[in-house]
């Protein structure tokens, strides 16, 4: 159907020169391209650093979980349960997670401000950093949760034996 349409245009009008027959979903593609990779890309690299945080949250939960091994067994030895373990390390975990998120979301507020002001930004929908606190929140509470449950079967025997 494009070829008989450049064809009967080319008998109209014998002059027009029509180079690339394309529809308008080809036209909207090609020049979408670049921005689809960019984003892409972009996707990919914060699902990088998404890891990365990840493993860095877990493998910190692991060192204090392997620092408090005996005082973990002196809980379990003077009555606490294993859910109350995991509680104290998921509860320490959402204080700290909570405090880097609080202080990333007024720096986001305050660079938007910035940018607001220097070169005639857009304000940054409340809704954005919302969505990715309690996204980092839940990430940090998933990461946190194998190196808990470690925690909450350390068996009180341990706080007998010398380090």
């Amino acid at each position: 159907m494009l070829k008989q349409a450049a064809e009967l245009l080319d008998r109209v009008h014998g002059n027009r020169i029509l180079r690339h027959a394309q529809t308008f979903e080809q036209l909207r593609a090609d020049f979408f391209h670049r921005n689809r990779t960019m984003i892409a890309l972009l996707i990919a690299a914060a699902m990088g650093l998404l890891i990365v945080t990840a493993l860095g949250i877990a493998g910190l939960a692991s060192f204090w979980v392997q620092q408090r091994r005996r005082s973990i067994g002196i809980r379990r030895a003077v009555g606490a349960t294993r859910r109350d373990i995991l509680h104290y390390f998921q509860w320490e975990n959402f204080l700290i997670v909570g405090t880097g998120v609080v202080v990333g979301a007024v720096l986001a507020y305050g660079l938007n401000m910035l940018l607001m002001q220097q070169y005639e930004q857009p304000r940054l929908p409340m809704l954005y950093p919302a969505i990715g606190a309690f996204a980092l929140w839940l990430l940090g509470q998933l990461a946190v949760l194998g190196p808990a449950l470690r925690a909450a079967s350390v068996p009180p025997v341990v706080a007998t034996r010398a380090t």
